[in-house]
């Protein structure tokens, strides 16, 4: 049966306006994000050596990397490059530049709604601190700001004991002090500094380094303060050289662990007396203090520092690793259903995740990966001006909607000399228009259920097009093994123009297929049937016409234009043209009745009409058009201006094209990227050397095949 299968980094960023909603993921979901990699006084925070990530990772500045830092998880950042030194970093996923910014909110109103107890201090007069307790509940000391912090368990007498923690928001209106073992979902929000006296880890968890099974751990723990999340020096976190790996025994005197997902929305993670000349603390020669066991995340407003050259050695070594649980859920109040936003003017944009909300988006060259899904706000979203790239798969097609599918959306494209459009499996909603004027314009295997208006030299193969089409070019235009459920209309002085097995049916209000402007355009082995009406010519030349099918037009089949060599006016006998299934029944007039100097179908018989051809010897549509070996053929051959290279290929890949004359001079060479099965790739005669005889040989997957064709202009 006829099968078609269509349906199926920031170099400067020159302004960004971004608008704060909040992230699709939760901002627990990174195992290290930031939106500065320097200190206030532009010192870089390398990445290097002893680092090693393991989740997602994201920076909204530059990354540093120094010696040979390890990531395991996907790294991204919003600007063009890393800054190096030496630099050997490892990375198990390919890093993504020029991602969109992903910032930290300025604060979490909600939370503060959703806090009980909210805790006092008294115009700044009380530290707080909150002790967890386990299965117990959690207790609430507060003492005179100034004092010395008292150790651990020499609290004193305590403010108040809760009992309840499951599901808890807790809100401190100053500075914090948090210590202890969690029992429960809890976030603990702090307006001031929030400082960690010692271990806050998870029932269950070792006490050593925070490691637990993930797939058995129920408890989980926000920290969360509006400026910074500080490891307190204090002995029980290793003051004053407490780490000492000969004395095992005292090991509760150095090091901290932590289980948590930590977020510092002002300012950093980092240690408290860091040997600065300035201050008044000065510890031992050198001052280290331990390592932190940190299992969960970091989301923080500015890197900050956990170990310095000062004293010839200051704070902690680390030991990170990431709860992977923050990927599909997050501590009480910091989740989150919402589209992560977009907004303001950029060179390059890589939009490698998502799903994301676009709002008024002004875009050089815009880069959609796989399986991203990209919302539109407003009618004008997205406007690109030289370059968009969709690279979706079949497995992972991209996703274009608008916000709420009934206000409808517009992607603008206004490019110049060279600009180009390419989407490959894109699904794009009804509510979403594509308004694009560019030099190249590709659409590939793609599902586009709302208006296309394009103009530019144009590629359109194996897609379904929902809503009207109208496509204005001034040069070459190739429209392949599409279907068009409401009728396209071509426009402009087209000079190289080929429509080949595509299907325009069931458009009940306009023409099938409409011509109003061309120079020179053929259109060979198409259906055109049950719509308003079928072919309509409006122009004065004459378009070739060969083998259609043309039928059931409620206001003609031709007008103004005759229907050409062996073309037909019979039922094509869909198989449900109601339910959008324009494949061929096995009796259809259409089958073996296309143009026969066209190459073969699939299954080696000759071509059929329509976008579906259908296969002979069983009957039904067959689960994979993939030949079983790699061929190379060339239609039409000999050529006056354009022909194209037939690729049936076993894999995906890259294949590599020369063209030789008959001197073995090479008088042209390209790369492109195929698909499983038939590919087709145009070949304009203008690169060659004249008229005569050339050799066409394509390269890829250890095979290689000639060909031989004729330029006759």
């Amino acid at each position: 049966m006829k099968r078609i299968s269509i349906l199926i980094p920031l170099i400067c960023v020159l302004t960004i306006v971004l608008w704060r909603f909040t992230s699709a993921r939760p901002i627990t979901y990174y195992h290290y994000l930031s939106n500065f990699e320097t200190t206030e006084n532009d010192e870089i925070i390398w990445f290097w050596t002893y680092d090693t990530i393991r989740g997602p990772l994201h920076s909204n500045d530059y990354i540093g990397l120094k010696y040979s830092p390890h990531f395991f998880g996907q790294v991204s950042t919003c600007k063009d490059r890393f800054i190096s030194f030496q630099n050997n970093a490892h990375f198990e996923i390919e890093p993504v530049f020029n991602a969109p910014p992903v910032l930290l909110p300025e604060s979490y109103p909600h939370l503060i709604r959703m806090a009980f107890p909210v805790i006092e201090d008294d115009d700044g007069r009380l530290m707080t601190r909150i002790v967890l307790r386990g299965e117990s509940g959690f207790d609430v000391y507060q003492y005179p700001m100034g004092e010395p912090s008292p150790e651990p368990g020499d609290e004193g007498r305590r403010t108040r004991h809760y009992r309840q923690v499951d599901e808890r928001v807790i809100y401190v209106d100053g500075k914090s002090e948090v210590c202890g073992v969690l029992v429960g979902r809890m976030t603990i929000y702090s307006s001031g500094d929030m400082y960690l006296v010692d271990n806050i880890i998870y029932d269950g968890a070792r006490a050593a380094n925070g490691w637990f099974d993930e797939d058995e751990m129920e408890h989980m723990l926000g920290l969360v303060s509006d400026r910074n999340i500080i490891i307190r020096n204090n002995y029980h976190n290793g003051r004053d050289n407490g780490f000492d790996v000969h004395h095992q025994a005292a090991i509760q005197w150095h090091s901290i662990t932590i289980n948590a997902a930590l977020v510092a929305l002002d300012q950093s993670f980092t240690f408290e007396h860091q040997n600065d000349d300035w201050e008044a603390y000065q510890g031992p020669m050198p001052d280290d203090r331990g390592i932190i066991h940190l299992k969960g995340s970091i989301a923080q407003y500015r890197k900050g520092y956990l170990h310095r050259s000062n004293h010839l050695g200051t704070g902690y070594g680390r030991d990170f690793q990431y709860d992977t649980r923050l990927m599909e859920s997050a501590p009480p109040g910091l989740e989150s259903d919402e589209p992560q936003g977009v907004s303001g003017n950029y060179d390059i944009l890589n939009l490698f995740d998502g799903p994301y909300l676009l709002s008024a988006v002004t875009v050089r060259k815009l880069i959609v990966r796989a399986g991203v899904e990209v919302i539109l706000r407003g009618n004008d979203a997205l406007h690109v001006s030289d370059t968009l790239e969709v690279n979706g798969t079949v497995e992972q097609p991209v996703i274009f909607s608008t916000e709420e599918d009934i206000y409808p959306g517009t992607i603008r494209m206004s490019g110049g000399m060279l600009s180009r459009a390419y989407l490959r499996h894109a699904e794009v909603s009804s509510a979403v228009s594509l308004r694009f004027i560019a030099d190249s314009i590709d659409f590939d295997h793609c599902r586009i259920s709302g208006e296309v208006f394009v103009g530019g030299d144009v590629r359109f193969v194996s897609n379904l097009f929902s809503s009207p089409v109208e496509l204005t070019s001034y040069d070459q235009a190739l429209v392949d093994r599409n279907v068009f459920e409401d009728g396209l209309r071509i426009k402009g002085s087209v000079e190289d123009g080929e429509v080949y097995n595509n299907t325009f049916a069931g458009s009940q209000h306009n023409t099938g297929l409409e011509l109003s402007h061309f120079r020179s355009i053929e259109f060979v082995n198409n259906i055109i049937a049950f719509n308003r009406k079928g072919i309509e010519q409006h122009y004065r030349g004459e378009p070739i016409l060969r083998y259609n099918c043309v039928y059931g037009n409620r206001g003609g089949d031709y007008i103004d234009c005759e229907p050409g060599e062996g073309s037909i006016s019979a039922d094509p006998r869909f198989r449900g043209l109601e339910e959008g299934d324009c494949q061929l029944e096995w009796n259809s007039p259409c089958i073996d009745a296309g143009d026969p100097d066209f190459p073969p179908d699939p299954d080696g018989s000759r071509a059929d009409m329509g976008a579906f051809w259908f296969d002979r010897e069983h009957g039904v549509k067959p689960e994979s058009t993939t030949p079983l070996e790699f061929n190379l053929h060339v239609y039409p051959n000999p050529f006056n201006r354009r022909t194209e290279l037939h690729i049936q290929a076993i894999t995906p890949g890259l294949a590599y094209i020369k063209v030789f004359d008959l001197q073995g001079r090479r008088v042209h060479e390209d790369v492109e990227r195929i698909s499983a099965g038939d590919n087709r790739i145009a070949l304009d005669g203008r690169r060659l050397s004249g008229a005569g005889v050339y050799l066409a040989m394509v390269m890829t997957f250890g095979e290689t095949r000639t060909v031989k064709m004729v330029y006759l202009p």
